[in-house]
């Protein structure tokens, strides 16, 4: 048992946790996602072998990129259009998304970018979860999952079990899986190593977006950013410090930092 199987291992004595039961037959994954229904009915978006995705829950989490007519979702577009031209002049592939501290927005912030680029005709992109201590993503959508990255990891399940197509046609999510306490350990390991560069490497016109740890809340951002190409720091109005973003700023100065998002500004 290697040192990525042992912390994994410990962390799942320590929570009593068992394997994941075996997932239902997938069905044929939906092509294009609904529209608002007429007043009063909350639109269902059905996700491939999970439960369905309600407008009202993402509305509840501010997952709005999807919208038409809309000043919120117009932001996320303009964002989109930023980071698509900074992201193609360099031929950049894989942008990681963090935030100095929990509670930021940053994995709002990942969502929503997340959602409009997979809208743009011309990109599909994979939006994976690697805060394996406090996994969002899933929450936020309202999937019901059965695997995740760190299922893969231990070889409990496929890749292909752990990737999860959403109702948006372009756009699939690899959720972190059972929450771990040695996660940089994970993040730092030949298997995730050799995982993230065959995500990369495997379909051209992919863009991979990670939701990434606080930077100042954990050491998993450093163990991982030698595979990712540029970084979005999000900071909250009023409330993130000036010194937590230069202390943000530091931690990432080996990186391709391509610009501070001012969230609730």
């Amino acid at each position: 048992m290697d040192k990525l199987e042992k912390a994994l291992e410990k962390a799942r004595q320590q929570r009593g946790t068992k394997a994941a039961p075996p997932r239902q037959e997938a069905q044929e994954p939906l092509r294009a996602f609904q529209q608002e229904t007429a007043a009063g009915e909350a639109s269902a978006f059905p996700v491939s072998g999970m439960t369905s995705l309600l407008e009202e829950n993402l509305e509840s989490n501010r997952i709005v990129a999807h919208h038409t007519r809309s000043a919120e979702a117009d932001i996320y577009r303009l964002l989109r259009t930023q980071v698509l031209q900074v992201m193609n002049k360099s031929n950049w592939r894989t942008l990681a998304i963090t935030s100095p501290n929990y509670g930021d927005g940053k994995t709002t912030t990942a969502i929503n970018l997340a959602v409009s680029i997979a809208l743009d005709l011309n990109q599909t992109v994979l939006l994976a979860d690697l805060d394996l201590r406090k996994p969002n993503i899933h929450t936020y959508l309202g999937l019901d999952v059965d695997y995740g990255l760190t299922n893969y990891l231990t070889s409990q399940a496929a890749l292909s079990e752990c990737l999860y197509r959403l109702p948006f046609e372009r756009l699939s999510v690899l959720p972190a899986g059972h929450i771990v306490d040695h996660s940089s350990e994970v993040l730092g390991s030949p298997q995730m190593g050799r995982l993230a560069q065959e995500m990369r490497e495997r379909y051209p016109d992919r863009l991979i977006i990670y939701d990434m740890p606080p930077l100042l809340e954990q050491d998993d951002p450093l163990a991982f950013l030698p595979h990712v190409d540029a970084v979005l720091l999000v900071v909250q109005d009023g409330v993130t410090r000036t010194d937590e973003v230069k202390r943000s700023l530091d931690i990432l100065s080996s990186a391709n930092v391509i610009g501070t998002i001012l969230n609730n500004a």
